[in-house]
């Protein structure tokens, strides 16, 4: 089918062109109507479906305030770690740990960006997305949307093959119970960000707690590794850690949530032309964390802050290559010898202040930070790393005109 940029123009246009509404899009939109250059202009987001589950939760770190405060669900101040080498509580001093469900998160975008009358949703798989001259688009099986400018948040991991150049894909994927209990159980004051008191087989494994009432918490089981899991073994695991590990009998679970995240350090084209791409393909999520929700709020501000002062949303992203390095480096040892990173972590988070340690996996740590936390891991995992990175790596262009 042949479009002409005339047709483009006069049919369906729109300034903005959001593809996909998740956590990326929608934060977009919803900092575009919160700006006042912005929040007139005309915005279409197109979705398989509307969000109306609590699908996910997303949790996260933070010094500062964000444009979602007043839906966080819940906040804690205390961090514990476990493995079979360490043991430990931290306590937050300059950070706070918070975590938003998924559907306070969609009330709240919906509610705001269904007031505003220049915000339209379009529902339907999106088949194509491409540009002709200035004109961007986004196909859906019944129709087309043109835009001056089309964000992309749709990840697509047939569209590239990192292993092919000597990058890493690896995926994580988690199962989570939301149980109660009848009686007061759980410390609410601490969050449980590692227990790898589980078996490591073909990558890493742990367990994550999220404890919102000492009747209440959000117990998930864990893994990075190439391949999913069989949906039995999540539920054998997430019972036999309840059973054996937390020691809790009596409970109901009252909700399920399963997820797979990918974690990549292969350096995406972030933008072609006319389209922009947000959230993973973007760069939105850490490549050896997975973690997600802070890192995506600072792309759209950095996105909004361009369209108000040049009109454009191509920032310059900041680049601090080491630690696209560090990343790498550990894929590399999670791909090899997943076991190895509870060790790995264990010595970390024994030698190293919780912030320290926050900092770094926030690429906001100081040369000198970098390397008292890369000097108390075992050197040996990361030296076969760099080793099997200079060997295996090739170039990728991260920009297209």
């Amino acid at each position: 089918m042949t479009i002409s940029v005339e047709s483009m123009k006069n049919n369906r246009h729109y300034d903005y062109v959001i593809a996909g509404g998740g956590l990326a899009g929608l934060s977009l939109a919803y900092a575009m109507v919160h700006t006042p250059v912005l929040k007139d202009k005309k915005i279409i987001i197109i979705d398989r479906q509307p969000k109306q589950q609590n699908d996910r939760t997303w949790s996260f770190w933070t010094r500062q305030s964000t444009r979602f405060d007043h839906i966080i669900y819940k906040t804690w101040k205390k961090i514990d770690f476990f493995s079979n080498y360490l043991q430990k509580r931290f306590e937050l001093v300059h950070y706070r740990y918070a975590t938003i469900r998924g559907i306070d998160f969609y009330r709240e975008v919906y509610h705001k960006l269904n007031q505003c009358s220049n915000v339209h949703f379009a529902f339907g798989e999106i088949i194509d997305i491409g540009q002709r001259e200035e004109i961007a688009y986004a196909r859906t099986h019944s129709d087309i949307f043109y835009g001056t400018y089309l964000f992309n948040s749709l990840f697509q991991p047939e569209l590239y093959d990192p292993y092919q150049k000597g990058y890493h894909y690896i995926r994580q994927h988690f199962k989570g119970y939301l149980i109660h209990t009848p009686e007061p159980f759980f410390d609410s004051s601490a969050v449980t960000m590692f227990d790898f008191r589980t078996e490591q087989k073909d990558g890493v494994y742990f367990f994550y707690i999220l404890p919102y009432r000492e009747d209440c918490a959000l117990v998930e089981y864990t893994g990075f590794s190439r391949e999913l899991l069989d949906e039995q073994v999540y539920d054998a695991q997430l019972q036999k850690y309840i059973r054996s590990q937390l020691q809790l009998t009596d409970y109901q679970i009252k909700e399920t949530e399963f997820a797979s995240i990918p974690m990549t350090d292969y350096p995406f084209c972030t933008r072609q032309g006319r389209i922009v791409y947000i959230g993973v393909q973007g760069g939105g999520s850490k490549p050896s964390t997975g973690y997600a929700f802070m890192r995506i709020q600072k792309q759209v501000e950095k996105i909004v802050k361009n369209l108000q002062t040049k009109g454009t949303p191509f920032y310059k992203p900041d680049f601090r290559p080491q630690f696209g390095f560090y990343d790498a480096m550990l894929l590399n040892i999670m791909h090899r010898e997943g076991w190895k990173v509870e060790k790995i972590f264990s010595e970390m988070f024994r030698k190293n202040p919780i912030e320290r340690i926050f900092r770094f996996l926030d690429e906001e740590s100081s040369i000198v930070e970098d390397f008292l936390i890369m000097a108390s891991v075992p050197p040996l995992p990361f030296l076969e790393s760099i080793v099997n990175l200079l060997v295996g790596r090739k170039p990728i262009k991260r920009y297209r005109n």
